[in-house]
């Protein structure tokens, strides 16, 4: 403590030593302008002894909201009394707006302090070792409060009189102990409602409130920011006006490791692990039509959902937002296409990703179908772009096909899609794979790439980490040692040459435009589709799907 109370004096030796300072009716004055002054400690440095020496106030202290000198009046804003350890009381000026930083550090004798509604700041530290003051009420009026203003004092209740206010403070980290009981006015909060109207809750806003229970966010809000529910560990609910609402907040980014699992405490459904729409629990999350985007973090670890339905009108999802959510069963989308246009910021955005692997395979409907029952995915002609992320642990798809209008295969874009992907087409020029595009899919025997003039691709775009089933190490190679990859006639030196495809150990050539031996099913063809999603009827020179009368499909070329 003795370290810090010096750096606190050098900070202000530093701060008054342009300043006029002059003592009226035995309390010391800095200015910090032409119209207004600071109440400081008064020191002068003893030659004989090579020391500061310093004047502290002792007994009661009034300080005035005006002081005049030399026929000049200036009013009293801010107050630094530090290590007035025998100063027992203290009355603060209606026109006080500061308490600067250790402005009450080491006064141990100080009982009560009563801050006035004028005050806009309260430093850090400030409270620092004030041992005997066990309650402060903190006025409406003030606006930012400093690191550890009040964690190393002996305070136990803490009065807010103004939630919609106090929302609003800018407040570093730690600003209270975790002991201290928090009231709004004459209630302790376990029951936090906060205010409509309240459209931002500043970073730490309830950090350190254990006595939290129960949280209700109003629509109003649309930020709230780093660690504002930091240590509220008690919180087992928490309600929401809608949920459109909601998917708007901007959540701070800060993250914490608890208990091994990542938690953003910008947002409390990550404690209480569940979230309600007015009196219901949120098991089916249908997110409504208009909603362009969901924020980062925001159904983060959230249990309980089981379904989750996007809109057409879904453009963006945030990182983590549905991070160890790990009770998702069923995805409905309302089509491919508008699916392959969304936005993920990481795996953990991707409603069928789980990062901890904790729960079973979440299925992927387009408009009611399960795409378990199509057995190809089909990425629609046009699209330019497999955006990052997009199909990381679709389950159960037999077959991808890629269309010659994808470029660009995102990072993550088919991560850890196993149990059935067998087969792979892609049609066309990849000029950009992300890394682990294809990552942890130890099935895919065969990987077609219509493509004679191949670019590199990352090394790790089909690396195996570990089995995703079972969680065995399979090696980093092993995609590379047992995937066929097919490549056009002439290519395959290319794909030998090229950084990434040259990794294949088993690469062979064959003519996309010949015809081969193709037995009819028994069950006989009922529709035929080109790579590339367009009806097509059965021809030569063309790899297609065929939909059997049974249901069943299987790719052939003919």
């Amino acid at each position: 403590m003795k370290k810090l109370l010096v750096s606190l004096v050098l900070s202000f030796v530093v701060l008054v030593s342009k300043a006029i300072n002059f003592t009226v009716d035995g309390i010391y004055y800095y200015t910090i302008d032409d119209e207004r002054v600071s109440v400081g400690v008064d020191s002068e440095w003893d030659a004989v002894n090579s020391k500061m020496i310093y004047h502290y106030y002792t007994g009661s202290l009034t300080i005035p909201s005006s002081v005049t000198y030399n026929e000049k009046t200036y009013k009293v804003t801010c107050v630094y009394l530090w290590g007035c350890s025998e100063l027992t009381s203290i009355t603060l000026p209606s026109t006080l707006k500061e308490i600067a930083e250790g402005g009450f550090a080491d006064c141990s004798q100080l009982t009560q302090i009563t801050l006035p509604e004028s005050l806009k700041k309260i430093g850090g530290f400030a409270f620092q070792s004030c041992d005997n003051i066990k309650e402060i009420t903190i006025p409406a009026s003030v606006r930012e409060i400093g690191q550890d203003a009040f964690t190393l004092s002996g305070i136990e209740k803490f009065v807010i009189k103004d939630l919609a206010a106090w929302c609003g403070v800018k407040k570093a980290g730690g600003f209270i102990s975790s002991t201290t009981k928090v009231f709004l006015n004459d209630k302790e909060i376990k029951d936090l409602v906060v205010p409509d109207g309240v459209t931002i809750i500043e970073p730490n806003t309830f950090n350190g409130f254990k006595s939290i229970e129960t949280v209700y966010i109003p629509a109003d809000v649309d930020s709230i920011g780093d660690n504002a529910f930091l240590g509220c560990t008690n919180i087992s609910k928490v309600t929401t006006h809608d949920v459109a609402s909601w998917c708007g907040i901007r959540f701070g980014n800060t993250m914490i490791l608890q208990n091994g699992s990542i938690m953003f405490l910008s947002n409390p459904v990550c404690i209480s692990r569940n979230l309600y729409i007015g009196n219901e629990q949120l098991t089916e999350l249908n997110i409504p039509e208009g909603v362009k985007e969901i924020g980062f973090s925001a159904f983060e670890r959230c249990l309980g959902i089981t379904k989750v339905t996007f809109p057409s009108t879904l453009k963006k999802v945030g990182a983590d937002a549905f991070y160890n959510c790990t009770d998702i069963q069923i995805v409905d989308l309302t089509s491919l296409q508008d699916y392959c246009s969304i936005d993920f910021g990481n795996t953990g955005s991707n409603p069928f990703q789980d990062y901890m692997m904790d729960r079973a395979w979440t299925w992927m409907l387009i408009n009611g179908e399960y795409i378990r029952d199509r057995n190809v995915l089909q990425i629609q002609d046009g699209l330019t772009e497999v955006k990052a992320n997009s199909f990381a642990k679709v389950d159960n798809v037999g077959t991808v096909i890629i269309p010659a209008s994808v470029s660009k295969i995102g990072r993550q874009a088919f991560y850890t899609s196993v149990r059935n992907l067998y087969t792979v087409y892609i049609n066309g020029h990849i000029a950009d794979m992300g890394e682990l595009a294809f990552g942890n899919c130890p099935y895919i025997g065969t990987l077609y790439v219509n493509d004679a003039n191949p670019d590199s691709i990352p090394d790790n775009a089909f690396y195996n980490y570990y089995h995703p089933s079972n969680n065995v190490t399979l090696g980093l190679d092993y995609n590379y040692k047992n995937t066929k990859l097919i490549v056009p006639v002439g290519a395959k030196v290319k794909y030998q040459q090229a950084s990434g495809w040259k990794q294949f150990q088993n690469i062979e050539e064959t003519d996309f435009t010949k015809t081969t031996d193709i037995k009819e099913d028994a069950s006989g063809i009922k529709e035929s589709y080109t790579l590339d999603g367009r009806q097509a009827t059965p021809s030569a020179g063309v790899i297609i799907i065929e939909r059997l009368s049974d249901g069943s499909t299987r790719k052939v070329l003919r």
